[in-house]
């Protein structure tokens, strides 16, 4: 007999649940514990961005509205009430709004970086553990090429490669003028955040394949 179609929870939001917010990014189809393991850390990283986002669009129209009302003004020290509420606002809108999308791209490459070396599972590979993102990905795809669209896999690496070092790199005052200078100024937010998701997320559909290929060759 046919199962009738379950009731959905009532009153329940479907956001609620962490692991749902991987989906729009990576899903497994073959549930090897490898990719299910990715998938919950790509789930943690979309709700973290999610309510990062959400966060400071909310703190920020609470700052506007308290700046329009003028509550906010200590009586005699107006200017420097003003000033203060503007620097939050601020801050906000850019170095709080930049570094967590930059937290959540490192993540997103460390997480991808995590899985790969867990597909580098034959003798000799150590050396490639401790290797670049970079080095990993092309080995695999040269394992994979069946699999793997090398040309696809490249462009999301070098996206995800070089937004990642800009990152990194912003966040120490003394790094190279000449470095900096040779780097395209990349706006980190959201939307980049997102992308960084996407990308990760697309590799990893391409690897999940490779792997699965793999492992049924070697009677697994």
């Amino acid at each position: 007999m046919l199962e009738e179609p379950k009731e959905p929870l009532c009153g329940v939001d479907e956001e609620m649940y962490i692991p749902a917010r991987a989906e729009e990014y990576f899903s497994s189809r073959h549930s090897r514990i490898e990719f299910i393991s990715f998938e919950h850390r790509v789930a943690s990283l979309a709700w973290l961005r999610s309510k990062i986002e959400k966060g400071i669009d909310l703190e920020l129209s609470e700052l506007r509205a308290i700046r329009a009302t003028g509550t906010h003004r200590v009586k005699g020290w107006e200017a420097e009430s003003d000033e203060a509420l503007d620097e939050s606002v601020f801050m906000l809108d850019s170095d709080i709004r930049q570094i967590s999308a930059g937290v959540i791209i490192v993540a997103a490459v460390a997480a991808l970086e995590s899985l790969m070396n867990q597909m580098l599972d034959q003798p000799g590979d150590d050396d490639l553990h401790r290797a670049g993102l970079t080095r990993k990905a092309r080995e695999l795809a040269t394992r994979w090429s069946d699999a793997v669209d090398a040309a696809v896999l490249e462009e999301d690496v070098v996206w995800l490669r070089e937004r990642r070092n800009s990152f990194a790199h912003r966040l120490i005052d003394d790094v190279d003028i000449q470095w900096r200078g040779s780097v395209p100024d990349w706006d980190f937010d959201g939307a980049t955040a997102d992308e960084a998701l996407v990308r990760v997320g697309e590799i990893a559909s391409m690897l999940e394949e490779g792997w699965e290929q793999a492992l049924l060759s070697a009677g697994r």
